[in-house]
């Protein structure tokens, strides 16, 4: 595996950490209590989620041409 594959991977893998633990505190959030809050989590979830889409198309882009 190259540095920039390697590099790429951790990057998914911290992303999908990173929604896991923004969407279990979403889940704990109450929409009606503290909708900043909720919607702050809410946005930052869709965020990493393009984030990770992106990397992940970048990966599939580079086995390609690679290949």
């Amino acid at each position: 595996m190259t540095q920039i594959a390697e590099n790429a991977s951790h990057k998914t893998e911290h992303l999908t950490q990173e929604i896991h633990q923004l969407e279990g505190r979403l889940h704990q959030t109450d929409p009606r209590q503290d909708p900043t809050l909720y919607r702050s989590l809410y946005c930052k979830i869709s965020l990493r989620q393009m984030q990770l889409l992106a990397n992940t198309s970048q990966q599939t882009g580079q086995h390609h041409h690679a290949g």
